[in-house]
């Protein structure tokens, strides 16, 4: 997964931004929320003329709006050369693979390396969450093999 944190730094170096909403508008991906099926938060499609598009429910509050976008936002970057089909195909082989990988890019996205380490020292993965507000899952992806 060390891969992945090179190329959000890479992404992060050329757009000089890690704003999620920046990145999606500077990468032309277009945006769409609006009511989604139960229990799906965001999806990601590809379609045959490579126009991108990041559908996310209106139900999500403004930090987990932030995880998801970038969670799908992971999948245009790293899955670029799988389709709706290949997914739906092989759902049960790669989905958690590849969900892994989104939610480590979101990780790595959302969660700065510079972080003021007096600051959170002593933190456990709960108030780690709720100090970055993010998901205690994306803490874990960050600083798995880490100190924390």
């Amino acid at each position: 997964m060390a891969k992945i944190k090179q190329i959000v730094e890479g992404l992060i170096e050329i757009y000089k931004t890690r704003d999620v909403y920046e990145l999606v508008d500077l990468l032309d991906i277009t945006l769409i929320k609006k009511e989604l099926p139960k229990g799906m938060k965001g999806k990601f499609f590809r379609d045959i003329f490579d126009n991108e598009f990041i559908f996310l429910s209106n139900d999500l509050c403004i930090q987990e709006e932030r995880m998801v976008l970038a969670h799908e936002l992971g999948h245009a970057i790293l899955h670029v050369d799988l389709t709706i089909s290949y997914y739906t195909e092989n759902h049960l082989q790669v989905k958690s693979k590849f969900e892994i990988e989104a939610n480590k890019f979101a990780a790595e996205l959302l969660i700065p390396d510079d972080l003021d380490l007096t600051t959170i020292e002593g933190f456990t993965v709960r108030q780690l969450s709720s100090y970055l507000e993010v998901s205690e899952e994306l803490v874990k992806l960050k600083f798995e093999r880490s100190i924390i």
